[in-house]
């Protein structure tokens, strides 16, 4: 067991108290844990093993007032906890000690992530509103290209319409008024009449026998 240390009343007083740890009492709870540093954030579970401990070497402080502690001097000297006990305070410390490490790793963790995710979100933006120009220009391309289909749908009809004439009018030898026009329908029956032989006017001189029919010797 390391010697008896004396330390400020106030210290003391403070622990018992379970005040904020300032560093006096922070050097005072390490010596009693016999750990090598104790700070702010584990000092109130050292000061509950310190407090245990000085009550069981000091059981009369328990009946005393606050005022009347501050009253027994401005020092006091104190032993450590026993190695074994010391031990088992060290680990309950270093675990704790750990715990807070971890959180901080944690902590920075959150934050590194908390940036990456604001620098993404920085990136996303202007691309997300290109991706609504671009849908907005696709669904304009959209109707023109309907309209589009439409027409040709449209001329497409007429087309075939216009290719059924053309084969009713090769199957019947007559061209159906309004597809070609009055004047093209004339024009198309009058050459289906020159096909006959012709008739009328003055006759040829050789009536079609050629030569004379009268001349020669043959009579």
């Amino acid at each position: 067991m390391a010697e008896a240390k004396v330390f400020p009343m106030n210290a003391f007083v403070s622990v018992l108290r379970g005040e904020t740890a300032d560093q006096t009492q922070l050097d005072m709870l390490a010596y009693i844990t016999q750990a090598e540093t104790v700070d702010a954030d584990v000092a109130p579970v050292a000061q509950a093993l310190s407090k245990a401990w000085i009550y069981e070497q000091e059981p009369g402080l328990t009946s005393y007032a606050e005022g009347d502690i501050a009253k027994l001097g401005n020092q006091v000297k104190i032993e450590a906890l026993p190695e074994g006990e010391a031990v088992r305070a060290q680990a309950v410390l270093n675990i704790l000690a750990d715990l807070k490490a971890e959180n901080a790793a944690l902590q920075a963790e959150v934050e590194k992530l908390n940036a990456e995710k604001a620098e993404l979100a920085a990136k996303i933006s202007p691309l997300e509103a290109k991706v609504k120009t671009i849908d907005a220009q696709n669904a304009t391309g959209e109707q023109k290209v309907a309209v589009a289909s439409t027409k040709l749908d449209e001329m497409t009809k007429k087309l075939n319409d216009l290719m059924a004439e053309v084969d009713k009018v090769k199957s019947q030898g007559v061209v159906v008024a309004g597809v070609a026009g009055d004047g093209a329908a004339a024009a198309d029956a009058g050459d289906g009449m020159s096909t006959g032989p012709q008739v009328g006017g003055e006759p040829e001189a050789d009536f079609g026998l050629g030569g004379d029919a009268f001349g020669g010797d043959s009579w």
